[in-house]
């Protein structure tokens, strides 16, 4: 019995995948508050979102986009202070 070895064909060049629905929603949003809050306050926006999920019961899509909305009236989370510096 000849058994021909999986990796031996070249494999075809595969196009990117691009999400759909939820998934590209959730993606877009997530770059969309990347880009609107500065580096030293991505954790803050990260535990907002998480915050949001805990407390208030929200979808991770209605919370990223509620933490956007309050980023987009001026709100900025807290950026903790490194002991020492």
């Amino acid at each position: 019995m000849e058994v021909e070895a999986v990796g031996s064909a070249v494999p075809s060049p595969r196009a990117p995948i691009h999400p759909v629905g939820v998934t590209a929603e959730l993606a877009d949003t997530r770059a969309k508050l990347r880009e609107s809050v500065p580096s030293e306050h991505w954790q803050g926006v990260l535990e907002e979102i998480a915050r949001l999920q805990f407390e208030q019961k929200m979808p991770p899509l209605a919370a990223m986009q509620a933490v956007y909305a309050k980023l987009a009236s001026g709100w900025l989370p807290h950026v903790p202070r490194v002991p020492g510096l």
